[in-house]
């Protein structure tokens, strides 16, 4: 794959209608607007974009249509968190045919492994297909925390092994000061709260899924970075962190949905048991999006 330039990689929402199905038309207009934003690569069925609870039928359809709105401008990432190598691989055959650029995956979740069951788990996948992989560290929903050490073991035996999404800046740090580490391994932070300062010491990719509804925001913060223009930048990012801690404060599916459709993309963007937003919640939404200049 061609390598990600310094920006951003928005965790791209996936619009479901009532049974399930992809909305495509609104996920390729999302797609759409995020590389006129500026995006660099897009990332979809990450954790904000409900991959663990697509319907394994639509899986494929998310991809195709990825593929098809991204039009070779920006690499694809595509997320294929799952449970085990068998379901991880019925997902990967069944996109075989499509012209994307990396698979992206958490550690598997449901039970927590430890650091031997997550390397073999990886091990495993990666003699299963010659895609280009990402590591996806996030211990919050997986239950397991990659290492350092686990990289550099990882990439000795994993030829097709790319990159690391991750908010653990230590680790970044000792990977980038690596010389066993390939100069084109990709680092893709994902510490939105602290993304600023981190950018200031070199990592200058990020990824999150607060992106994908804060386009606006999202690319004044990064012309901002780009124009050594911190000030301004701090003042971004502080918006698309209000925003983030609002939906926190509420129930954070129904208002993600709720801001994905005040940007004009139908749909429903949150796991099939979610609640309907209430009005207390959907009118604070409505109204930090006009303050922040979303809508």
């Amino acid at each position: 794959m061609k390598p990600i330039e310094n920006g951003f990689v928005p965790a791209l929402g996936t619009p479901l209608d009532k049974d399930g199905n992809l909305m495509s038309e609104s996920f390729m207009k999302q797609i759409k607007d995020q590389i006129s934003a500026g995006a660099k690569a897009i990332l979809c069925m990450g954790s904000m974009g409900i991959g663990p609870y697509i319907r394994t039928d639509v899986f494929p359809d998310v991809v195709e249509a990825a593929v098809e709105a991204a039009a070779g401008r920006v690499p694809v990432l595509v997320g294929a968190m799952d449970t085990s190598v068998a379901r991880v691989k019925d997902k990967v055959t069944s996109i075989e045919h499509l012209d994307y650029d990396a698979l992206v995956f958490t550690p598997p979740f449901y039970e927590a492994c430890n650091n031997a069951e997550v390397k073999s788990f990886y091990k495993k996948i990666s003699s299963i297909t010659d895609r280009n992989i990402f590591l996806y560290d996030h211990p919050y929903t997986s239950q397991a925390k990659i290492t350092y050490d686990m990289v550099l073991e990882l990439l000795s035996s994993m030829p097709n092994l790319k990159g690391i999404k991750s908010n653990d800046i230590i680790m970044f740090r000792k990977l980038m000061s690596d010389n066993a580490v390939p100069k084109d391994f990709e680092l893709v932070f994902s510490g939105l709260d602290v993304f600023d300062v981190a950018y200031k010491s070199g990592y200058t990719k990020c990824l999150d899924g607060m992106l994908a509804c804060t386009p606006h925001n999202t690319k004044m913060l990064f012309d901002s970075l780009a124009n050594d223009d911190y000030a301004s930048a701090r003042e971004y990012l502080n918006n698309i962190l209000s925003l983030r801690d609002l939906f926190v404060v509420y129930d954070l599916w129904p208002c993600f949905t709720a801001s994905m459709n005040m940007l004009g993309y139908e749909g429903d963007f949150a796991p099939d048991y979610s609640l309907c937003i209430t009005k207390e919640a959907y009118d604070a939404v409505e109204k930090e999006m006009n303050r922040i200049g979303e809508i």
